[in-house]
């Protein structure tokens, strides 16, 4: 059990994030995929946050979350321009 007492460790290192966006005039569905990270060499450390681009759409589909301790969390119709502090959810 992880000090934060949800199964994996509190910054989430290791979570695989999957963001669905209809971006185009098109329609066509964009994945984008980022992993949580740390790191770091002389004078720089790798960002614990996440950024992604949406272009035009106004939400994100569905935001998919695969954390460390296996546990899978969705969020859907996600608006653009915010910044989002997600926890797992307890098991």
């Amino acid at each position: 059990m992880a000090i934060d007492g949800t199964g994996s460790n509190a910054d989430g290192i290791g979570a695989r994030v999957y963001v669905v966006s209809r971006t185009g005039a098109d329609g066509a569905a964009l994945t984008q995929v980022q992993e949580v990270h740390a790191g770091s060499s002389y004078l720089s450390m790798d960002s614990l946050d996440l950024e992604f681009g949406l272009g035009q759409a106004a939400e994100a589909d569905k935001i998919v979350i695969f954390w460390p301790s296996g546990r899978i969390q969705t969020l859907t119709n996600v608006s653009a321009g915010q910044v989002l502090s997600i926890e797992e959810p307890a098991g």
